[in-house]
Formats: C-alpha cells, sequence, structure tokens
C-alpha cells in the first residue's frame, strides 16, 4: 500500500504564486471596436429612366474600414482612430445608400454603366481647433460596360465637426456620405437627356 504523497508548505505556495503569475502573462484581449454605419436611409425619392449598374471603387487604404483623420499641418500623414471602424468599406456604404435613394426603373429600362472612384473620406482637424468630414468622389456614366462617355463629374464637400473628435468625425462622415449619394443621385436625375 502506498503511502500519500503531502507537498510540503513552501511547494504549494510556489505552485500557487506561479499559477497566479502565469494568469498575468496571459494578454487581455482588446475590446471589440465600435462599428459605425450611415444611420437610417431614406426612402427611394428617385426613379431614373435607365436601370444603372453600379461600380464603386476606392484605394485600399481608403476602403479598409478604418474611421481616418488628418492633424493640421499634417498634409502627407493619414492616420486612424483605435478601435473605431465601419460597418463596411465606405465604398460599399455609399453604393448602398445610392441603391436605396433610386427607385425601381421601368421594366424595359435600359442598362447604363455608373462608375463612381471614392477618392477622399477623412476627418480634418484646422488649427483652430474644429474639424470638418471631407469627401471626394469622381462619377462617371458610361453608355454601357466599355461603352462611350455619356457624363462625367467631380464631387467634393465639406461637412462642419459638432466635436473635434471620433464622435464628431463619424457623425460629419455618415452625413458626408448620405449628402454626396443624394446628390450623385440628383446630377443623374439630370442626366435623362443625355442621348447615347
Amino acid at each position: 500500500m502506498r503511502k500519500p504523497v503531502i507537498f510540503p508548505r513552501t511547494l504549494t505556495l510556489a505552485l500557487l504564486a506561479f499559477t497566479l503569475a502565469a494568469c498575468q502573462l496571459v494578454p487581455e484581449r482588446p475590446p471589440a471596436p465600435v462599428l459605425h454605419d450611415l444611420g437610417t436611409a431614406p426612402a427611394a425619392s428617385l426613379t431614373l429612366p435607365w436601370r444603372p449598374q453600379l461600380q464603386v471603387t476606392a484605394p485600399p487604404w481608403l476602403d479598409g474600414g478604418a474611421v481616418h483623420y488628418r492633424l493640421p499641418g499634417s498634409a502627407t500623414q493619414l492616420a486612424a482612430y483605435r478601435g473605431h471602424r465601419w460597418a463596411a468599406p465606405p465604398s460599399q456604404l455609399l453604393a448602398q445608400r445610392l441603391q436605396l435613394l433610386l427607385a425601381p426603373p421601368p421594366p424595359a429600362a435600359p442598362v447604363r454603366m455608373l462608375e463612381i472612384d471614392l477618392q477622399g473620406f477623412e476627418q480634418r482637424f484646422q488649427s483652430a481647433g474644429g474639424a470638418e468630414a471631407v469627401l471626394a468622389a469622381r462619377v462617371t456614366l458610361f453608355e454601357r460596360r466599355g461603352g462611350a462617355v455619356l457624363a462625367s463629374r467631380d464631387f467634393t464637400l465639406a461637412v462642419p465637426c459638432v466635436s473635434a473628435d471620433v464622435d464628431g468625425g463619424v457623425a460629419a462622415l455618415a452625413a458626408g456620405m448620405a449628402t454626396l449619394a443624394l446628390n450623385i443621385a440628383q446630377w443623374l436625375a439630370t442626366t435623362d437627356s443625355v442621348s447615347p
């Protein structure tokens, strides 16, 4: 018959101390990022006489989902807020908002290719202490994919931030994206008379 093994008190305390120390070495998981979208969408309000085949693109650094900002005097330094991301790439957010604004066209409507290049989507801080959301896009309407250009226009807008922080930036960028989508939709409505 074997005798039960009895650990000396010092060995037990050492094992307990080692276990507690090991728990401290395991890194904590960073908190999940806060996800932002454009908020509630308005009902479809514009009907085009043609069906848009939509393609929205953006540079990889802009379309990665980070909430970007630029400090005053740093024309070449773009930074991103830690712990805050867009729920989808900005190009997808713009495409979704634009599609929601456009009511379905008539069933026999011709298809036209609509390309949007989102070129700017960031919060810019000003030396006076304020900030604004800056958005830029180039929109080109084609007769069809690979066809003739029917119309083209550059859009830029700046929306003041209510506060010079991530919350003010996200709110202004979301409002700016909604305004950009509406401006594009309204411009498309004026291209009705453009003939292929």
